[in-house]
């Protein structure tokens, strides 16, 4: 995506663990297609890209659930975790991909090191193309 590169290349991670990371992944994204309503109803905001990361941010590393003032959503905050988890290789990284309709969806990351905030329209479809690709290479 652009500039923007995820994943340590001197990092090791367990085939079968990257594997069943990229399908949770893959699952969340279309528990998001469900709860489109709610995502439009944040990311609608005319607010900059850094309060919506800070938002997920919170929601998933520090809270563990949404804010009270944004009413209930039907999924968990972690659902918008836009990397596969639980392994070594995206340690350092921060990354949430958030579905906002059909087509679209915003990726929001930050750079390696905690530089600049990205926030990328990216097509959903692309995305979890660029994930299935990745699955696949792995288990061929």
């Amino acid at each position: 995506m652009d500039d923007v590169i995820f994943g340590s290349e001197d990092a090791t991670c367990l085939s079968d663990l990257l594997v069943g990371e990229i399908d949770r992944l893959m699952l969340n994204i279309e528990k998001q297609k469900d709860n489109i309503d709610f995502a439009r109803s944040i990311f609608g905001q005319k607010m900059p890209p850094e309060y919506f990361f800070q938002l997920l941010h919170d929601a998933c590393w520090v809270e563990g659930d949404w804010p009270g003032s944004l009413g209930a959503s039907a999924v968990e905050p972690s659902v918008y975790i836009g990397l596969p988890g639980g392994n070594e290789i995206f340690d350092a990284d921060e990354a949430y991909f958030v579905v906002v309709d059909s087509m679209d969806g915003i990726l929001l990351c930050r750079k390696r090191g905690g530089g600049e905030l990205v926030m990328l329209k990216v097509n959903v479809h692309d995305y979890v193309d660029i994930w299935r690709r990745v699955k696949s290479e792995i288990i061929s």
